[in-house]
């Protein structure tokens, strides 16, 4: 495949270490390689990676970003309406319930969207980048919540933070992210 001299290279699942090498020599070699992994949140790939047996110095060498995303409900255009999130639901989203300019909205249930007041779906993201300093931590091969904290001091934003900003924008609703974000760690 490389000899074919692509600038981007896109790999289906990396589920073991054939894929992973692939996938590594082609970073290292000066392509753009886009793949998928399963794991909860950005900087717990690198975490898997090394569990599948890379080495720390070839993720730390080969990644620039990775990013982790899910899919929420988008709230249907036809019967969206104004609502007020529960305290609870606030509270879990960290979102101030006096925030300037929020646009809290959620369906009613329309014939357009089945009666559930949703209508499509949309995703919610973190984008881990790879600087230095995180470059080091994982060639020391500390753990992933070492990584997300460096993360975080980075900007990283999370993926219930940035589904908070889509609830406060009107896309969703707080539920929806809640249930899409269940046992990620902020």
């Amino acid at each position: 495949m490389l000899r074919q001299a692509p600038n981007v290279i896109m790999l289906g699942e990396i589920r073991d270490m054939e894929t992973a090498g692939i996938a590594i020599n082609a970073s290292l070699t000066g392509h753009l390689v886009f793949s998928t992994l399963h794991t909860n949140d950005a900087p717990s790939a690198v975490t898997r990676l090394i569990d599948i047996g890379v080495k720390p110095f070839l993720v730390a060498s080969s990644t620039r970003a990775i990013m982790a995303q899910r899919l929420v409900r988008k709230i249907c255009r036809k019967c969206g309406g104004s609502y007020l999130p529960t305290e609870a639901e606030l509270k879990a989203l960290s979102i101030d319930p006096n925030v300037q300019g929020a646009n809290f909205t959620r369906g009613k249930g329309c014939s357009d969207c089945n009666k559930l007041g949703y209508r499509g779906r949309f995703g919610i993201f973190e984008v881990f980048v790879t600087n230095d300093e995180a470059r080091k931590l994982i060639y020391e091969k500390v753990p992933s919540s070492v990584l997300r904290q460096q993360a975080r001091e980075m900007g990283m934003r999370t993926l219930r933070e940035d589904g908070a900003r889509k609830v406060v924008a009107g896309l969703t609703t707080a539920d929806e992210v809640i249930r899409a974000t269940v046992g990620d760690i902020d």
